[in-house]
């Protein structure tokens, strides 16, 4: 999406896989359960080899949001080069879902 809710769900009216080469990148992910030290990671990848990761370690106990945000690199004039992108997911550094977006 293109905004967090202050509970770091995405924004309703700001949910979409298509962004504008300034936008932030965000993503929010909901968990059930409980563990102890969960590092969790979103990571961004594009054209270009434009990359972004974000890492948060976590201790749930019930339903949990962790948020994580990709703002436009700065080395490329604060914009991502145009094209296709994909973000992964990971939970102790396994794959756990995957979303394609597109900045343009």
């Amino acid at each position: 999406g293109r905004s967090l809710a202050p509970d770091g769900t995405i924004v309703e009216d700001t949910r979409t896989n298509m962004y504008w080469t300034t936008d932030t990148f965000y993503v929010s992910v909901k968990t059930e359960g409980s563990a102890q030290n969960v590092v969790m990671k979103a990571r961004w990848s594009g054209p270009e080899g434009a990359k972004a990761e974000m890492v948060k370690t976590i201790s749930p106990s019930g339903a949990t949001v962790t948020a994580f945000e990709a703002p436009p690199p700065q080395d490329k004039d604060g914009r991502w080069p145009a094209g296709d992108y994909k973000v992964e997911i990971l939970v102790n550094d396994g794959v756990q879902g995957t979303r394609e977006l597109n900045a343009r």
